[in-house]
């Protein structure tokens, strides 16, 4: 059994207090994810492809949700080894509130949501 780093933030509501490290899977696809969604692309010097800098491809005015979720799927694919054996789906809704746009990516594995982020 591998264990690795807990690195959740503790303003996460599913934070677990006092953990160093865990043994779950699931757990470390959610930190891969989160690592992936919150790099720039470009920017992880000897691997000009990771990343996605979610916050820039949000508000870029020529990608809709579909292409985002296929940009997200091929980085999961590509530095994510357990999705070979999990199912890892986003899923990307863009909406429109009084003064601000915004988009919501769920993220589910093996069909079940486990996080989701707001980004406006």
């Amino acid at each position: 059994m591998i264990k690795d780093l807990y690195i959740r933030n503790p303003e996460d509501p599913n934070y677990s207090y006092g953990t160093l490290e865990h043994s779950s899977v699931i757990e470390s696809i959610i930190t891969k994810i989160k690592m992936i969604l919150g790099t720039r692309q470009g920017s992880v010097i000897g691997d000009l492809n990771f990343g996605l800098g979610i916050e820039d491809l949000i508000f870029e005015t020529r990608i809709n949700a579909l292409q985002l979720e296929e940009k997200m799927k091929n980085q999961f694919s590509i530095y994510i080894a357990e999705s070979r054996d999990y199912q890892i789906t986003p899923k990307v809704t863009f909406g429109r509130e009084v003064g601000y746009d915004y988009a919501i990516c769920d993220i589910f594995i093996n069909g079940n949501k486990v996080f989701g982020v707001l980004v406006k």
